[in-house]
């Protein structure tokens, strides 16, 4: 009998094992919520650029990407692991925003959408737990208080040239600190959003936005920045902390360009 237990317990732990080394995009699918979300952003995201003319033909992938956001609706993130319910929050953020765009389909930039006196982060995207939610909302009322991880800025995207760019992949619990730091370091080590001159450095307007967050996490901006960027910058950037300026925000929508 110890021998068959013995046998089953190998047999279980060989199992686990190869689950545990499974490839990117079924790490992205954890429990089966992101891995259609997953494959439509390896689909039509490139280079941190979507291409909506493609995704905007496809019937199929316009009701995948629903289906998906609908499926997030019904799940309970208060349930939810810490890691698992910032993965949550932040796809759904950007899986209503990509919603919203191609809802819209074709639009210069996404501050077409809504009018004169309602921004497109202030109108109702989804329902979570009874509650309708904004953008804006999502943002701000829920994962900037309740996860305090600053990172999250160069996570989210707005749909716009001037936001960082969005990830090829979604979120997951499993790979979520590497996924973190892989889209600040890939940001901050980019000259559209750090660009380090002559006579004065100049960053991204999130730094300007959010200033606090980024004080809140123990230290500067600057601080911040070196902690995500080449050494080999690092006193050049120190050298020109008192002289930092902010980059345009481009709004046009981070389209693939043809």
């Amino acid at each position: 009998m110890k021998t068959i237990i013995s046998i089953s317990l190998s047999i279980l732990l060989v199992a686990a094992g190869i689950m545990t080394q499974a490839p990117d995009g079924a790490l992205a699918a954890e429990s089966g919520l992101h891995g259609d979300y997953d494959s439509l952003l390896e689909r039509y995201v490139r280079d941190g650029r979507v291409d909506y003319d493609a995704w905007a033909t496809s019937e199929t992938d316009v009701s995948r990407l629903s289906d998906y956001v609908d499926r997030l609706e019904t799940t309970r993130p208060d349930d939810l692991a810490r890691g698992e319910a910032l993965a949550f929050w932040l796809n759904l953020y950007n899986a209503a925003t990509l919603e919203l765009v191609l809802s819209h389909h074709p639009i210069s930039s996404i501050k077409k959408i809504g009018g004169l006196f309602r921004s497109p982060w202030k109108i109702d995207v989804v329902t979570v737990d009874g509650r309708d939610l904004t953008l804006d909302e999502i943002e701000n009322d829920v994962i900037r208080p309740r996860f305090g991880d600053p990172r999250i800025h160069f996570a989210l995207n707005c749909a716009s040239i001037g936001c960082p760019p969005l990830a090829g992949h979604a979120f997951s619990d499993g790979r979520l600190e590497e996924q973190l730091h892989a889209v600040t370091w890939n940001a901050l080590n980019d000259a559209r959003w750090v660009l380090v001159e002559s006579d004065r450095l100049r960053v991204t307007k999130i730094f300007d936005w959010f200033r606090s967050d980024f004080e809140a996490d123990g230290g500067s901006v600057i601080d911040f920045i070196l902690r995500h960027r080449e050494p080999a910058d690092h006193d050049r950037i120190r050298s020109l902390a008192d002289r930092i300026h902010h980059l345009d925000w481009n709004w046009d929508l981070n389209r693939v360009d043809r």
